[in-house]
């Protein structure tokens, strides 16, 4: 893929009816690549945002340092998920007293009409194609075990009383935690989403969906499904993170390539033309090299 990559995107992040918003989001572009990055700080734990933060300070530096096209973006992902994990570790170590910083987080590498994503936690991304889920990541919760297992139905796993434990983050141990990768192509018109647990578990993915594959201004969709999201939870709403990014192309130069007209089939007058110049080229060639063995 050449060219810078053609897209519509909305970052959108409420406080809620929490007193600090500890999730965090970014939106990287580097030449024909975008990094998806979001974080959502977990409030059991001190400095939350904090940790939340550092994996969007290190999305922001590590695709402007990387060499592109990304070689193999699975490891460049892991990188900076492991990464992030260490630095939040580090800086717990550092206060007095220390503290175990934690933070769920997803990155999405999109480069050469791919897809690829990595998470820990609760945080999710979706991709939604005419209307239809795609693909989503499986939480990393308590929850989602149970329902794993055949222990709770799915429509539990929002009423369980413990549905906010997430069983894997960033921070909180010395040791990484196992990451989950996926990808999948992109194609014209779909819709990715990173988001937050203060989105989905408020308005389900058929919403997250129809809201923005509605045909509004994909900053509008955004902005009405935080809203939303909130409203349905007052008055305990969570913070409301999300990133909604909808795949227009590859690049401006491949829009141009697919929008223009077919060439025209060959005539009889080309196709005799095209004997002729190779029939001139042969000629000419024969007469080089017979003036070479001379």
């Amino acid at each position: 893929m050449t060219g810078k990559p053609c897209y519509q995107n909305a970052l959108v992040s409420l406080t809620g009816d929490r007193k600090e918003n500890q999730d965090r989001c970014t939106l990287v572009e580097s030449g024909s690549n975008l990094l998806l990055g979001l974080a959502d700080g977990m409030g059991g734990h001190p400095r939350g945002g904090t940790a939340a933060q550092i994996l969007i300070e290190n999305c922001n530096n590590l695709l402007h340092r990387t060499p592109q096209p990304v070689k193999n973006p699975r490891l460049f992902l892991g990188r900076l998920l492991q990464g992030t994990h260490q630095d939040i570790v580090d800086f717990g170590l550092t206060q007095t007293p220390a503290i175990d910083p934690r933070t769920t987080a997803v990155a999405a590498l999109i480069q050469n009409n791919t897809a690829y994503w990595a998470h820990v936690g609760d945080s999710r991304l979706y991709l939604f194609r005419n209307g239809e889920t795609i693909a989503r990541t499986v939480d990393h919760s308590y929850v989602q075990q149970l329902h794993h297992q055949g222990l709770i139905s799915e429509r539990h796993l929002l009423s369980h009383p413990q549905r906010n434990l997430v069983t894997r983050c960033l921070g909180g141990a010395p040791a990484p935690p196992d990451i989950e990768f996926g990808q999948s192509e992109l194609k014209p018109g779909d819709l990715v989403v990173v988001c937050s647990d203060g989105l989905w578990s408020s308005i389900g993915e058929e919403w997250i969906c129809d809201t923005l594959a509605s045909g509004l201004d994909i900053t509008d969709s955004a902005k009405s499904l935080a809203d939303e999201a909130a409203l349905a939870a007052f008055p305990g709403s969570d913070n409301i993170t999300l990133i909604a990014l909808k795949w227009l192309s590859g690049s401006k130069k491949d829009e141009a390539l697919i929008s223009e007209s077919p060439a025209k089939p060959p005539t009889t007058s080309d196709l005799d033309q095209a004997i002729t110049d190779l029939q001139d080229f042969l000629d000419s060639f024969e007469d080089g090299n017979q003036q070479k063995q001379g």
